[in-house]
């Protein structure tokens, strides 16, 4: 058991990739998918993601949509809440429009640098490993990295840290005191720089504020009543103050720890990636 008392946790976030998905795949398995449906038959759940609404739609939701039945769909999406664009941007879905709105969003550092001129810089920094991802976010700015038709996982990473590594330096360059104004996450398939108090410690605030006005949910200061799950709490990972634990009780099912907790077998090998996540929904669904 890695839960004390499963029966205290009453909602759940999820990092994606790594996490609801195994390490280089893009979609969750049918397992993840029966799994998060049935969580969201019993509590609200939320999907915390670097990726924009748009991404999350079409490579994370719809693929979900086609494997639930169809008795289970309406509160699904009834319990389903979408932190994007890592923390800076919270969505709801309304199932009388059929979408997700809005509930928040942070704010781009304007005053420090203008989004559009820093995203023109930091293309051109980061232009031999990848390329800065113009108009499809909102507030954060995304550098994916290449790759092609090369799909060798390790060497993605390799490279996404090597801009993780220049977006620093091109940030410290520019202020020493970057990291009150910015921060940087590295995915592993990319890196984010998103404004400093938006990012995804601000997401599970927002989470639980959302259901304390629209539903009446109460929650201790700290939000210890919501389970949070990702896999890079390592510093400048895209995780690292989801799973730092200043709010929610942090998991980790990636290769670091940190301030969370791992999840193991009843042997105490460790489980990763959407396996230690399936393990952790079936203690709550038990």
């Amino acid at each position: 058991m890695n839960l004390e008392n499963p029966n205290l946790i009453k909602a759940c976030m999820f990092d994606m990739d790594g996490t609801i998905t195994d390490k280089g795949m893009h979609y969750p398995s049918q397992e993840m998918a029966d799994a998060l449906t049935n969580l969201a038959q019993k509590m609200p759940i939320a999907i915390c993601t670097g990726r924009q609404l748009e991404s999350f739609e079409s490579h994370g939701l719809n693929y979900l949509l086609k494997e639930i039945q169809p008795k289970k769909l309406e509160r699904f999406l009834e319990n389903l809440y979408l932190v994007a664009e890592n923390g800076s941007i919270g969505y709801n879905f309304n199932t009388d429009l059929d979408r997700f709105q809005e509930f928040y969003r942070g704010q781009w550092p304007e005053e420090i640098i203008e989004r559009n001129n820093f995203m023109k810089q930091l293309d051109e920094e980061v232009s031999e490993f990848g390329e800065v991802v113009y108009e499809a976010h909102r507030v954060v700015v995304v550098v994916r990295t290449f790759h092609g038709e090369d799909n060798d996982i390790d060497k993605i990473y390799n490279r996404s840290a090597e801009i993780e590594s220049i977006v620093k330096s091109f940030l410290s360059e520019h202020w020493s005191n970057f990291e009150e104004f910015f921060h940087i996450g590295n995915a592993g398939i990319g890196v984010v720089v998103c404004p400093a108090d938006s990012d995804k410690d601000r997401g599970i605030k927002e989470f639980g504020d959302i259901l304390t006005k629209s539903r009446g949910y109460e929650f201790s200061k700290n939000y210890r009543e919501i389970l949070v799950i990702g896999d890079n709490p390592q510093i400048r990972g895209n995780d690292h103050y989801f799973l730092a634990g200043k709010y929610g009780i942090p998991f980790s099912v990636g290769d670091h720890v940190l301030n969370a907790s791992p999840v193991k077998e009843k042997n105490g090998n460790r489980l990763l990636h959407s396996a230690g996540t399936l393990a952790l929904i079936r203690e709550i669904l038990q």
